[in-house]
């Protein structure tokens, strides 16, 4: 047998277990989910929410029957609500925690001290809001959108430009 044969053979061999392997595998797992509806994060915000996605893990991984599906929905809608009002919470907490040391920086300060910290300040505002940005532009792009959201805006966020609430320098104030 000629050595062209030969490879041949080898090679048709081996596209036809590839084929047999293809045609039995296909029949035995099912096809995987498109791309697109596969979160690139397994714990990123879904425009559905906590509630409804935690009951379909729960609905999958529990084999559910349809009256505890029914009997779990508001409880996982509550659990979804008290969350996000604790997230918005907490953001609060955290601005006026920030808030405060920004006033009480600004105390210590020279004139010339505390514009140099608006600039810094606003600096890091465009920071965290191209951050934002960015966030809702990925959110976009997956098909994410958070529910009662202004788009490019968080509900509790300070508007544009606004300075911190720090108290205004006293007057006579030690300059250093």
């Amino acid at each position: 047998m000629s050595r062209t044969l030969k490879l041949s053979l080898v090679c048709a061999g081996i596209f036809a277990c590839g084929l047999v392997v293809g045609v039995l595998g296909g029949r035995h797992f099912p096809p995987l989910p498109p791309r697109a509806q596969t979160p690139a994060q397994p714990n990123a915000a879904q425009p559905d929410g906590f509630g409804p996605q935690q009951l379909k893990r729960y609905s999958s991984g529990l084999d559910l029957t349809e009256e505890q599906k029914v009997a779990l929905t508001p409880i996982m809608d509550k659990t979804g609500e008290e969350l996000r009002q604790l997230r918005r919470e907490s953001f609060r907490q955290t601005t006026a925690i920030i808030e405060a040391m920004e006033a009480a920086v600004s105390e210590l300060l020279t004139p010339v001290q505390r514009e140099k910290l608006v600039v810094l300040q606003a600096e890091q505002r465009a920071r965290m809001k191209a951050k934002m940005e960015e966030r809702l532009r990925r959110r976009g792009e997956s098909g994410e959108r958070r529910e009662g959201a202004e788009p490019g805006r968080r509900p509790d966020a300070r508007p544009e430009g606004e300075p911190p609430t720090a108290p205004p320098p006293e007057p006579g104030k030690d300059s250093r």
